[in-house]
C-alpha cells in the first residue's frame, strides 16, 4: 500500500531531481478560455482537456496564420500573456503614484495587480484579486440567486523548472431551486465539496485550487514547421478538477464532482499521446474522527492521430478503489499496465472501467463520439435488456461557420445515453466523488440530447453570446425499486436481474436552457448577463432566473454544472 506522504514525496523527488523546462499555465474544460480557444480554431480541441498556454499555442492564435482578432489591443490571449507580448500600462496604471511603487510592482501589465518579472522573462510572480459576484432572482417567485465570492490569484515560473498557479475565493452563495433539491437529496451542492449555513442563512463555502507542473523531457525540431514537437513529458500534481473528452458532456470523466488531489502525467510521442491521472477521491462515509473517508481513481488514456491530426482513436481504462485504511494501492501506480489484470490478481472486487473514444475533423466540422463499457454479458448484449449490461456512448459535432462576421464561434450537436445502473458498485467504489457524479451529471438511465453555440461577433469583439440547451429523459427510482438511476445504490438490488430497459421507472423530462451576453470591459473584467430556465416534469418543477454577474481575474464559470 502507499499513502498519500509517499505520493507527494514522490512526485516531487521527481520534478526536483529531473532536468526539466518551464511548463505554462493549462486552461481549463469548459472556461472562458476554452470558449475563446475553440472558437479561432476547432483544430486545437484536445480529447485530454491538455492545452499548455504556451508561447507557440498563443503565439499561433495571434498571428496572421489564425484568425485575426480585428481590434488588435482587444487580442484576448496578448492581453492575458503579457510575458510573451510585452503589453504594458494602460489609461489609470499610468499615473504617478502607480509607477512609483517600482519598476515590478502593481500594474506593470494591465491584466496584473501585481507582478514581477526577470529580465529574460523567464522568472515571474504575480498575484491578482478575484472577484465572482452574481445576483438575480427567478422571474416566475421569489426564489433569489447570489454568489458573492472573493479571492486571490497567485501564480509563477521558477526558470525553466517548474510553473505554478494557486486561486482561493471564499464565498456566500444562495442557490437554484434545482441545486437546493440535490442538496436535500444527496446532501451536498453540485461542484462544490464541503458547504455549511451561516448565521444569515447563506450558504458558506471555500473553492480553492492549485497546482505545479514541470516538463520533464521535450524535444523540438525547428526544421518542421506542421508538428515540431517530437516528444514530451510533462507532469502537475495538485488540487483539481479533470476532464476527457472533445464534448460538452463527459461519459469517462467530467468536471461536474468537486476539485481533489491529482497527480498527472502527460506524454507525447510523435502522433501517440498518453496520460496517466491518479485522483484522490472523498466517500460520503466519515472515520471515527468524523474526517471524510476516501477512494482512489487510477486512470490511463492512449491515443493516436493520423494525418496530420485529421483523426484520433484514444483507448480509457480505469479503476476506482477503495480500502478499509484509505490506502492507495500501490499496484495501480505501473503506469503501462492493464488495470484489470490487476485488479482480478488482488482479488479486490475493484470498480473497472473501459472507453473508447474518437475524434475526426474536415474543414469546419469535427465529429466525436465515446463508448464506455462497465459491465455486459456477451450471450445477453443482443438478445435482452439485462442489468448486466452496463454501458453508454456519446456522439456529436462541431460547426465553424466561414461567414466573416461570425468567423470567431463555434457550434456543438451532442448525444449521450447511459444504459442503467452504469457506474455504480457494490461496494463503497461508485464513479463519484463527494457523494457526485465523476462523469455525466444525470448519472445513468437516461438519454440527452444537447446544443450549445459560442459566438463573439467579428465588428464588437467586446461582446460574446453563449446558449446551451439540453433537454434529457431520465428514469428515477420509484415505490421504494432501485430501478439504476441513482450510482450510490448497489446494482445488487436491481428492480429487475433480466429487464431493465433504458429510461426504465418513473420518468421525468428535464429542459435546461441557459444564455448569456458577456461584455469584456477589459479581457480580465466580464460583465454578464444570464437567462437560466429548468423544468423537470416528474417533480412539475420549473424556474426561469434571470440575473447580472461581474467577474474580475475570473477562474471558473457555472454552465457545466447545468443537470
Amino acid at each position: 500500500m502507499l499513502n498519500v506522504k509517499t505520493f507527494c514525496t514522490t512526485f516531487l523527488i521527481l520534478v526536483f531531481q529531473t532536468e526539466s523546462f518551464a511548463q505554462f499555465r493549462n486552461i481549463s474544460s469548459n472556461s472562458v478560455e476554452e470558449d475563446m480557444l475553440l472558437s479561432t480554431n476547432l483544430n486545437l480541441i484536445s480529447t485530454n482537456k491538455f492545452y499548455p498556454q504556451s508561447a507557440e499555442l498563443i503565439g499561433q492564435l495571434s498571428s496572421s496564420e489564425g484568425i485575426l482578432f480585428s481590434n488588435k489591443q482587444f487580442d484576448y490571449f496578448q492581453w492575458n500573456n503579457p510575458e510573451y507580448f510585452n503589453n504594458k500600462r494602460i489609461k489609470f496604471t499610468q499615473l504617478n503614484f502607480i509607477k512609483k511603487q517600482s519598476e515590478n510592482g502593481f500594474y506593470l501589465n494591465p491584466n496584473r495587480f501585481y507582478s514581477w518579472e526577470s529580465n529574460d522573462k523567464k522568472d515571474y510572480f504575480v498575484m491578482n484579486p478575484v472577484l465572482d459576484l452574481s445576483t438575480g432572482k427567478d422571474i416566475k417567485s421569489d426564489n433569489s440567486i447570489l454568489y458573492n465570492g472573493r479571492g486571490v490569484q497567485v501564480l509563477g515560473q521558477f526558470g525553466n523548472k517548474l510553473v505554478f498557479q494557486t486561486t482561493m475565493v471564499e464565498y456566500q452563495a444562495q442557490f437554484q431551486n434545482n441545486f437546493n433539491l440535490y442538496q436535500n437529496k444527496f446532501n451536498v451542492i453540485p461542484g462544490i465539496g464541503n458547504i455549511q449555513k451561516n448565521s444569515f442563512n447563506y450558504w458558506d463555502y471555500f473553492n480553492a485550487t492549485g497546482y505545479i507542473s514541470a516538463k520533464i523531457l521535450e524535444k523540438i525540431d525547428h526544421t518542421n514547421k506542421i508538428d515540431s514537437l517530437n516528444y514530451q513529458i510533462v507532469a502537475s500534481f495538485g488540487h483539481d478538477k479533470q476532464f476527457i473528452g472533445a464534448g460538452f458532456r463527459s461519459l469517462i470523466l467530467s468536471d461536474f464532482a468537486p476539485q481533489s488531489l491529482f497527480l498527472k502525467v502527460n506524454y507525447k510521442l510523435g502522433p501517440f499521446k498518453y496520460q496517466n491521472l491518479f485522483k484522490e477521491l472523498i466517500s460520503n462515509s466519515t472515520d471515527s474522527n468524523n474526517i471524510f473517508n476516501k477512494k482512489y481513481l487510477a486512470l490511463h488514456r492512449g491515443s493516436l492521430q493520423f494525418k496530420k491530426n485529421i483523426f484520433e482513436i484514444g483507448f480509457t481504462e480505469m479503476i476506482v478503489q477503495s480500502r478499509k485504511d484509505n490506502s492507495l494501492d500501490a499496484n495501480y501506480f505501473n503506469p503501462v499496465i492493464f488495470y484489470r489484470s490487476i485488479e482480478r490478481e488482488l482479488g479486490s472486487g475493484d470498480n473497472a472501467f473501459i472507453a473508447l473514444d474518437a475524434k475526426y475533423s474536415k474543414k469546419q466540422f469535427v465529429a466525436y463520439g465515446q463508448i464506455l463499457i462497465d459491465e455486459f454479458e456477451v450471450k445477453k448484449i443482443f438478445t435482452t435488456v439485462s442489468s448486466r449490461n452496463k454501458f453508454g456512448y456519446q456522439f456529436g459535432v462541431y460547426f465553424q461557420p466561414q461567414i466573416a462576421v461570425f468567423k470567431q464561434s463555434y457550434f456543438n450537436l451532442e448525444y449521450n445515453q447511459v444504459r442503467p445502473y452504469t457506474y455504480s458498485h457494490w461496494t463503497n467504489s461508485y464513479f463519484s466523488s463527494y457523494n457526485q457524479s465523476m462523469a455525466h451529471p444525470l448519472e445513468s438511465n437516461f438519454r440527452e440530447i444537447l446544443f450549445r453555440c459560442f459566438v463573439i461577433p467579428q465588428s464588437f469583439q467586446r461582446f460574446t453570446f453563449k446558449n446551451i440547451m439540453s433537454i434529457a429523459i431520465k428514469g428515477f427510482d420509484t415505490d421504494g425499486k432501485n430501478y439504476g438511476g441513482d450510482i450510490r445504490k448497489s446494482w445488487k438490488t436491481a428492480s429487475s436481474w433480466d429487464y431493465a430497459p433504458t429510461t426504465q421507472g418513473e420518468k421525468g423530462t428535464i429542459l435546461n436552457v441557459f444564455n448569456e451576453i458577456t461584455y469584456y470591459a477589459m479581457p480580465n473584467l466580464l460583465l454578464q448577463l444570464t437567462q437560466q430556465f429548468r423544468s423537470q416534469s416528474n417533480i412539475n418543477q420549473s424556474n426561469n432566473y434571470l440575473y447580472f454577474s461581474i467577474k474580475y481575474n475570473f477562474t471558473d464559470t457555472r454552465s457545466q454544472t447545468i443537470f
